[in-house]
């Protein structure tokens, strides 16, 4: 029998905990966080054992996850690549840019159904994950060679530098990236957002076009 791949989980609120586990139990291996500080004190602990995935309400106990995001203990799991989820009930489009640009591969909103949960799991692990390696850590455009980029931006960018006139829409980047969800309009525009503002220390960014298109473009033309 295949084992379980295995999920960590802060979440302090105890009924978050139980609608976690009546829906992933089956299918993973669960191991669950109160607060920040237990979850350091656990990371500190380890020795190369890391999780599938990393699911994080973005308020706990004592204080704002994102606000760790890159401390070192908190850096040893962005190295090894491991996917982060965030949850939380904050709709707001400041919440949804800090999370994608300290690295979160998805934001779900609270109160989340079972599928969405389920649907974007399988979606990280199937094309973005640690246990799958379809899109390299670092891409090259022209010979330069762009790093520093989160999970979600290696694979939007290595959508327009495969595509052959670089130019890539709304509707590829949800299918390929999102496997077709419904997702929201805003959680695309982030993603680009974020990654143009990477793109530009190298030289690069993504023109906007007409029909909700982008095209990578040099800066330096003249």
């Amino acid at each position: 029998m295949e084992a379980k791949q295995e999920i960590w989980i802060l979440e302090d609120d105890s009924g978050c905990q139980f609608v976690y586990q009546e829906i992933l139990k089956d299918d993973f291996n669960l191991t669950f966080f109160r607060s920040i500080e237990e979850f350091k004190n656990f990371i500190l602990r380890q020795n190369g054992h890391w999780p599938s995935i990393l699911i994080s309400d973005l308020i706990l106990e004592d204080g704002n996850f994102l606000s760790v995001i890159e401390q070192e203990w908190m850096m040893n799991l962005l190295r090894a690549q491991v996917p982060l989820v965030v949850v939380s009930s904050m709709e707001d489009i400041e919440s949804l840019r800090t999370s994608y640009q300290a690295g979160a591969s998805e934001y779900i909103t609270k109160p989340f159904k079972r599928n969405e949960l389920l649907v974007k799991i399988e979606n990280i692990l199937r094309s973005g994950g640690k246990l799958n390696k379809k899109f390299k850590p670092k891409l090259q455009i022209n010979g330069v060679v762009i790093d520093n980029l989160s999970t979600k931006q290696n694979q939007l960018l290595s959508l327009f530098v495969e595509s052959p006139d670089r130019i890539v829409d709304r509707d590829k980047i949800i299918n390929t990236i999102w496997g077709g969800m419904n997702v929201h309009g805003k959680v695309v525009d982030v993603h680009i957002y974020h990654l143009r503002r990477k793109l530009s220390d190298y030289g690069f960014t993504l023109k906007s076009l007409r029909g909700g298109q982008w095209e990578l473009i040099s800066t330096l033309l003249t």
